[in-house]
């Protein structure tokens, strides 16, 4: 189950990265999986080709029990970072 649910969210950030409320909500919306209080953080972090990109201010997101961090694919990561060095060249 953990690794349909990493592949949903592997196409859900591979045009642009989603931060952990995003994916949570989506992944309620999805009806093809049942997530139950399913630690998203942690199968992220799990996960070698997802990366978390940063981290969030949590303002007015009160009861959160994640972390509120963005995360996107390896290769997403790969293709911007590829574009900041031709800027500084």
């Amino acid at each position: 189950m953990s690794e349909n649910i990493r592949k949903l969210i592997r196409k859900f950030v591979a045009s642009k990265p989603r931060n952990t409320a995003e994916i949570v909500s989506w992944l309620e919306a999805q009806k093809e999986i049942q997530t139950s209080k399913t630690d998203i953080s942690g199968l992220l972090e799990s996960d070698e080709t997802i990366i978390r990109i940063g981290t969030m201010r949590r303002s007015g997101i009160a009861g959160r029990e994640y972390p509120l961090s963005e995360w996107a694919t390896d290769e997403w990561v790969a293709h911007h970072e590829r574009g900041l060095s031709m800027k500084e060249e």
